[in-house]
């Protein structure tokens, strides 16, 4: 068996997830993704570190549909996105996750930002994207307070 509690702080702190956390529901933590490809993109992550969808436990099953879901909300409501592709890619990053990018069909502009879906309506291409942190830190407050009272 691998070191999953090894690989779960690496995941963790690669993704700088206790730091961007949206809210943590059903053993899945959603929080902002770091590099933003996309207006809101995400990261929904098990908490527990299993790498397998079929060693999900029932709660953790249930977690994850429930944070799929609330992420599309979040993207859809708070952000005015048309549609959310969520990516379990898992090549270099073992923890079951999921990449979550809202998509858009216009240029969307939000805290002196902007950004051009230039894959709609294709699929995105993952690129490495340098989002600065003040900005980050502004949208993880701004979708936190809404995540909260979904």
């Amino acid at each position: 068996m691998l070191d999953l509690q090894r690989d779960l702080e690496m995941f963790r702190a690669k993704f700088r997830i206790d730091e961007l956390s949206l809210t943590e529901r059903g053993g899945w933590m959603l929080s902002l993704r770091p590099g933003q490809l996309t207006l809101g993109s995400m990261v929904l992550s098990v908490t527990s570190g299993t790498q397998d969808l079929a060693r999900l436990t029932p709660e953790e099953g249930a977690g994850l549909v429930a944070g799929l879901g609330l992420a599309e909300q979040l993207a859809r409501k708070q952000l005015g996105a048309v549609r959310t592709n969520a990516l379990c890619l898992m090549m270099q990053d073992p923890v079951l996750h999921f990449h979550i990018f809202p998509r858009y069909d216009a240029l969307k502009q939000r805290h002196g930002q902007s950004w051009q879906d230039t894959d709609w309506p294709g699929p995105p291409t993952i690129t490495p994207v340098e989002t600065p942190e003040a900005l980050l830190m502004v949208l993880r407050d701004e979708l936190r307070d809404t995540a909260i009272t979904c």
